[in-house]
């Protein structure tokens, strides 16, 4: 008998990152922060010294963890598909989560 391959369902942050008005509102902050870098030469020094001690802290936790993340990963399969159907429930009620940044309307309150 042939076995159906089945995807595994994305990880909640993947999806979350996906969604438009994340993902289009990341990319308005981004070219911001990269005209402003460009823009002033000593804020980007200070930008990019603090840029690479993230990546070395980044890089120091996810050796450190990953022993720990791989223990606990039936765990956070689990915690994933609570997660995701959280943010179905989310996305039903918060249309403008699919819309971009550029399209969404914050009314002024009086």
């Amino acid at each position: 008998m042939a076995s159906v391959a089945v995807d595994p369902q994305p990880s909640v942050v993947t999806r979350v990152i996906n969604l438009p008005l994340v993902s289009s509102t990341y990319d308005l902050m981004s070219s911001a922060y990269l005209s402003t870098k460009d823009q002033y030469p000593y804020l980007k020094s200070v930008c990019e010294m603090a840029e690479k001690g993230v990546k070395t802290i980044t890089s120091v936790a996810m050796t450190s963890a990953l022993p720990i993340i791989q223990k606990l990963e039936p765990q956070i399969a689990v915690a994933n598909i609570y997660a995701c159907k959280g943010l179905d429930r989310i996305e039903e009620r918060l249309p403008i989560l699919n819309q971009p940044s550029t399209q969404v309307s914050l009314g002024q309150k009086c």
